[in-house]
């Protein structure tokens, strides 16, 4: 008989072990899910993402090496599913774009009625046109994604989130100075 101590479950779970990886995700969810639900608002997607973090760790077990503890390479998982899913929702999340989102949904006949901020980001879009305004309209009118927009004008995603950006930053910026110094 031997004397070494009988496999863990994370022995057993790098074996194909399904109930053994069961125990690590009952020892390890509840942690799981609150490091994700303190980084996004939306519980349910970030119950969502421990489950993609469990089901990509069963995948990959065989990998971990166990150079660092288990639990920092489940929270480099989870950390690498976040980041895909801010990155995934980062058409969202950069830059404000309420203002304008509030202006391209106000009919011109009751643009009057949203306020000297509003007016003023009126003005400033009436001086875009072309590509640029082409780009304003399917995004913040017709409700298109980011990723819609890339296909239909055939540009990467990313430089297409930057030119939006940088175009709310534009828009945000001549708003300012209009409302700064009115009559310019």
């Amino acid at each position: 008989m031997s004397d070494a101590p009988p496999p863990t479950a994370l022995d057993r779970s790098r074996e194909g072990d399904l109930d053994a990886f069961g125990e690590l995700v009952r020892q390890h969810e509840g942690w799981i899910r609150g490091y994700l639900r303190a980084r996004i608002r939306n519980w349910s997607a970030a119950d969502d993402l421990a489950q993609d973090v469990f089901v990509t760790a069963f995948r990959r077990i065989r990998d971990f090496r166990g150079e660092a503890p288990f639990e920092s390479w489940l929270r480099g998982i989870a950390l690498n599913h976040l980041r895909n899913f801010i990155r995934k929702r980062r058409e969202d999340c950069i830059g404000g774009s309420e203002e304008l989102q509030a202006l391209m949904d106000t009919e011109p006949h009751h643009a009057d009625q949203g306020g000297a901020a509003l007016d003023a980001l009126r003005e400033c879009l009436h001086r875009i046109d072309g590509p640029a305004r082409e780009l304003l309209d399917g995004r913040y009118v017709q409700g298109k994604s980011v990723r819609e927009l890339a296909d239909e004008v055939g540009r990467g995603y990313s430089a297409l989130t930057m030119q939006l950006h940088r175009m709310r930053e534009a828009l945000a910026d001549c708003v300012k100075k209009k409302l700064e110094s009115p009559g310019t």
